[in-house]
């Protein structure tokens, strides 16, 4: 008697299980185009009227950043970036930030008061990336 309750048992435990997806593991086509180093080289200013310029930055105050192909934003050492977002909008595509591999601790981050900028909007078109964030002003940066 026992053993038929087993089977029923056993077979609602056996179809319960989920297949381990691979898809999660590549990386997202969203960002291949992304994927690399990014240098700074200009940011918007806005006028009074409303009307904005881009303005170049000076060498010594660049800033470059670095894509992973599961959308991880990492400063040039490779620590993750600070207040970095959990999705992005790429060229209008809605895309999650799901990081594949552990990222190491990041010690300048736990002296910030990150209000979090949820989602970064991006524009790629050839070698040239628009970052716009939250409140900041946009960024262009190029390969």
């Amino acid at each position: 008697m026992k053993r038929l309750l087993y089977i029923p048992l056993i077979l609602v435990w056996l179809l319960s299980c989920k297949k381990d997806s691979f898809d999660d593991l590549a990386p997202n086509a969203a960002f291949s185009g992304v994927t690399g180093v990014w240098h700074a080289i200009e940011i918007e200013r806005s006028s009074l009227d409303n009307k904005s310029t881009w303005e170049p930055i000076a060498a010594a105050k660049s800033d470059s950043l670095i894509f992973r192909g599961d959308g991880v934003v990492l400063n040039v050492d490779g620590t993750p970036r600070c207040c970095a977002p959990a999705t992005m909008i790429i060229n209008g595509q809605l895309v999650d930030v799901k990081p594949q591999t552990a990222l190491p601790n990041n010690a300048q981050c736990e002296k910030l008061n990150c209000v979090t900028c949820p989602t970064w909007e991006i524009s790629l078109s050839d070698d040239q990336l628009i970052i716009g964030t939250c409140n900041a002003p946009r960024m262009k940066y190029v390969r």
